[in-house]
């Protein structure tokens, strides 16, 4: 097979601490090939080196056979190299059509040129099948539809090697099934594909070929068409992991939470449910169904309509996040990175950071104190870092994940609050999640969490209740838990008891 992409030899070190060592992949046109791996194993660090974010310590790039150098993602996208990022890169504050041509706008005599702004844009969007209008600024798209302007800006640079790092992690199944669809028809046109993603079916349906990196190094390589899930997991983390759920049934105890007639915003319909101690209870339904806002009003992050909380049989006035956090209440939300985490500061900074004793309490704490805590908890969750005082930014999206949950076990709460627990998590973290979340709820934690990933909520829920438009269309006990059954629930008007 003649190649359009290789990668020999490529080495790559942040601060000393080797990221990449000797890692190589290629890549022909109208192929689709994978990476996968656990977080920190530099898929992503690669994927930055082919698309000029950064750049190589040693080994080489060659494109149709010449070498290749980039120092800057420009340079790769004259290439024709671009790459869809898991984090959109767009200004929100900019029409469609202003993002796609974002720094290359045409002019004519010395004016911009709007038809041919328009034309270009049309030809993009249409590409993808888009009827979005170009004037409409980008803030007010869904995630998915700003994903797909992230793409049609790619493509409109011609581009013939297109790079996705976890493309589907904001996509509802709906949406990521159209995604898929999508890199299907771009293959068939001739793109090259390189695709980064912790979800193994999606690989498996979309890759020819998939290659493996673990702790920085090739660690296998094969063919989608040969290889069965079990071995990818064993590629990925070095051994086998038949079940990474590992539920098991357990005892639960009275009520911890309980939501009577609670009405998240105006547009939610009044709510109603409980959570047991030792219960891990999931909220299911498609991306826009209410789930999450659901969960912020519980916590306190924004006001709910009307209707009552109680916290162990107690009523409770949760009016913002610190009541929520004095009433026993910890919350993981779903942008780790926006609302979870203080990037700049120390893994043992964001742990303290919810710390919910008096401020004079605080003053007077020794620092040793929060060192003996942090190092506990680090080593509780198995967050992967140099030391506690490593930079929070500069570590992988599962450990990033590990340290919100620190930062919420620090203040040792009674109900664990979850949205998209495991989002952009690799499948040995994941495990690592679901073994924790199972040993809390041993303990006596209550549980409530949301999750677009329907295998995931079926592999871990003791209870499940679904969501549609804001209401509650369904309760469904774990002997009931389908695929079918959530859907059914979730795109449909019809309401079923447990």
């Amino acid at each position: 097979m003649t190649y359009l992409l290789e990668a020999r030899g490529v080495s790559k070190s942040f601060g000393g601490a080797p990221v990449l060592s000797d890692v190589s992949l290629s890549l022909a046109a109208g192929e689709v090939v994978s990476i996968i791996g656990e977080n920190g194993a530099g898929k992503s660090t690669l994927a930055k080196i082919i698309a000029g974010i950064a750049q190589p310590d040693s080994g080489a790039l060659t494109l149709h056979g010449s070498p290749i150098s980039f120092s800057h993602p420009r340079e790769a996208l004259n290439a024709r190299i671009g790459m869809v990022h898991q984090e959109l890169n767009l200004a929100e504050n900019l029409t469609v059509a202003e993002n796609i041509l974002l720094g290359r706008e045409p002019t004519r005599l010395g004016a911009l040129d709007r038809a041919a702004i328009a034309s270009i844009t049309r030809t993009a969007l249409d590409r993808l099948s888009l009827s979005i209008d170009p004037n409409r600024l980008v803030s007010t798209l869904s995630t998915a539809q700003r994903q797909m302007i992230e793409i049609a800006r790619v493509l409109s640079f011609n581009a013939e090697i297109v790079i996705f790092d976890e493309p589907t992690s904001s996509l509802s199944e709906e949406e990521g099934r159209g995604l898929l669809t999508l890199i299907k028809r771009l293959k068939s046109e001739g793109v090259a594909i390189l695709y980064v993603s912790h979800r193994l079916p999606e690989v498996l349906e979309v890759s020819d070929r998939i290659i493996g990196l673990r702790d920085g190094k090739n660690s296998g390589e094969a063919r989608a068409a040969s290889i069965q899930r079990d071995d990818l997991i064993k590629m990925i983390v070095g051994r086998e992991i038949k079940d990474i759920y590992g539920y098991k049934a357990r005892k639960h105890g009275e009520s911890a939470l309980s939501l009577k007639d609670f009405k998240a915003t105006a547009w939610h319909a009044p709510t109603s449910l409980s959570v047991r101690r030792g219960e891990i209870v999931g909220v299911a339904g498609l991306v826009g169904s209410g789930r999450s806002e659901l969960l912020e009003s519980l916590f306190g992050v924004t006001i709910p309509e009307s209707g009552s909380i109680e916290i162990n049989g107690a009523p409770a006035d949760i009016t913002s996040p610190q009541a929520a956090w004095r009433g026993g209440m910890a919350y993981v939300p779903e942008s780790r990175k926006e609302q979870g985490l203080i990037l700049d500061s120390s893994i043992r900074e964001n742990i303290i950071l919810s710390d919910t004793r008096s401020p004079q309490s605080l003053a007077l704490r020794q620092s040793a104190q929060e060192d003996i805590e942090s190092d506990a908890l680090i080593s509780q969750l198995g967050i992967r870092c140099s030391s506690r005082e490593q930079r929070a930014g500069s570590l992988s999206g599962g450990n990033q994940q590990k340290v919100v949950l620190a930062r919420c076990l620090s203040t040792k709460p009674s109900i664990l609050l979850l949205d998209e627990p495991t989002r952009g998590v690799d499948v040995g973290a994941r495990r690592e999640i679901y073994s924790l979340l199972f040993k809390l709820a041993e303990a006596g934690l209550a549980i409530l969490f949301v999750s677009s990933e329907l295998e995931e909520v079926i592999g871990i829920a003791d209870r499940v209740f679904v969501m549609c438009d804001g209401e509650i269309r369904g309760e469904l006990s774990r002997e009931r838990l389908s695929e079918h059954a959530i859907m059914s629930l979730a795109s449909h008007h019809s309401q079923v008891a447990a």
